[in-house]
This record gives C-alpha cells, structure tokens and sequence, in this order.
C-alpha cells in the first residue's frame, strides 16, 4: 500500500509541475514581440551604399505581435515615408515578411527572407532587396534595431 500512494504523489506532483510549466508558457513573449526602434539603416545598389544612423534611423519603426509585423518610416515628406505589414514567420536564423499592405502597391503580396540575428534586445535583418518588383540579389538590405518596448 505505501509504494501506491507513492506512486500517486510522484504522479500528482508530476501532473501539477507540467501544467505549472504549461501555464507559463502561455503567458510567455514571443522573441520578436514587442516595438523595434531602427538604430542603423544600411542599403546597398551595385554603385551607392545609403546609411542613415542615430536620430535619421530612429524614425524608422517595427510593432511585431505574435503573428503580425509593421514598419512605419517617417521621412521629411510624405515621398520619403513609408509603412508596410502583413504576417511573419521567424526561424532559427531566417525573417520573412509577407506583405499585406505597402505604401509601394506594387509590393503587396509578396515575401521576403532575410537573414536575421537577436540577442536580447538588439535584432538584426539582412539580405535582398527588390528592384522594379523584382528580386534584385546585388541590391542589400541591413537594417538593426533595438527593442524599446
């Protein structure tokens, strides 16, 4: 009788340490949720490389949730602003943005992988850009942001 009920305590107190854990895990932050603030933008062409760095950077905005992402850019002028979103998926190494909306139509409904690093607060996403809609693999993306919320 005395190795059953100890039988029945490791298992209750197996049970009841799982469903803590499980409970947890539901409260827990996805890696990327959260607001990102862009403290150095970098895009490369075959001829020009553009960087913009401290408070030119800091304009540049990323609200990531559990399934959804957006980017607002605010420019000098409504021309140099820009703002997109749509769904994520984040793998190990790997960020790919589905575009549902874009302040470029022509934009709209496509994806883009770039390769990604977080530590703690600080992200990082590089890779391709697109040219005229197009994959441009000699044009560059490298954006780093800090999370501030």
């Amino acid at each position: 009788m005395g190795g059953f009920i100890m039988k029945v305590k490791s298992l209750l107190i197996t049970a009841l340490f799982s469903l803590c854990l499980f409970n947890l895990s539901l409260f827990a932050q996805a890696p990327l949720e959260g607001t990102w603030q862009a403290t150095y933008l970098e895009f490369t062409t075959p001829d020009t490389t553009f960087t913009r760095s401290g408070e030119q950077a800091a304009s540049q905005i990323k609200v990531i949730n559990k399934t959804h992402f957006a980017t607002i850019a605010q420019g000098t002028n409504m021309e140099s602003s820009m703002f997109n979103g749509g769904r994520y998926d984040l793998g190990k190494d790997t960020y790919t943005e589905h575009l549902e909306y874009f302040s470029m139509p022509a934009q709209i409904g496509k994806s883009f992988t770039f390769k990604c690093t977080l530590d703690k607060d600080k992200w990082e996403i590089t890779g391709p850009v697109v040219k005229d809609g197009e994959p441009a693999p000699d044009w560059k993306l490298k954006e780093v942001y800090k999370r501030i919320d």
